[in-house]
């Protein structure tokens, strides 16, 4: 038996249709780049001069947060603070912290800031206006914690410390420079 060549034109014909509908199926289906834009690191919201502000349960301020843009990502729910002012407020003297830029966790227990950082403890009747500047410095609000491990340098009065490296534990009030440090202190009353 012999098969003609004429004999398989429409079934060929057929074949190709069917390939050429499924390729276009999985063309249209499929978005474009293979991406879905979940995995891209895409702004999905965007707010001007914001504030928020967390309360204890007696609906006392802990700490604000303000900053002049907040951008927020799904992709990893992160955010990005341009101009950021972080205030503590609660037992004991305010601390503010401002910087260029900043990003906080997904959680918002942790914030990164970066570029002319500065932390004011503000003056009490006991003590000096506490000063501290630094390019970079991770803050851990919840626990009270702010670290860098860039130079820094601390003042308090007419007192003078500086350092690569620095730990600021407000819980225990302990202040630790970890390398490079030198001083001069001022004994008499500020």
């Amino acid at each position: 038996m012999r098969i003609r060549v004429s004999n398989l034109l429409p079934l060929l014909l057929v074949l190709f249709l069917a390939a050429l509908t499924l390729w276009l199926r999985v063309a249209v289906e499929t978005p474009a780049g293979g991406d879905s834009g979940h995995r891209r690191h895409d702004p999905d919201a965007i707010v001007d001069n914001f504030t928020v502000t967390r309360l204890d349960e007696q609906g006392r301020a802990q700490y604000s947060l303000d900053a002049r843009q907040m951008i927020h990502f799904a992709d990893d729910d992160s955010t990005e603070l341009s101009a950021p002012r972080f205030v503590r407020h609660g037992d004991g003297p305010a601390v503010t912290i401002t910087a260029d830029r900043g990003t906080v966790s997904h959680a918002g227990d942790e914030a990164f800031l970066h570029g002319n950082v500065l932390v004011v403890r503000a003056a009490t009747p006991a003590q000096s206006e506490l000063r501290i500047r630094t390019n970079y410095l991770h803050v851990l609000a919840e626990k009270n914690i702010a670290r860098t491990n860039e130079a820094v340098t601390i003042t308090e009065g007419k007192s003078v410390l500086a350092g690569i490296g620095m730990e600021y534990d407000r819980q225990e009030n302990r202040l630790e420079l970890h390398s490079h440090v030198r001083g001069t202190f001022d004994r008499s009353r500020n």
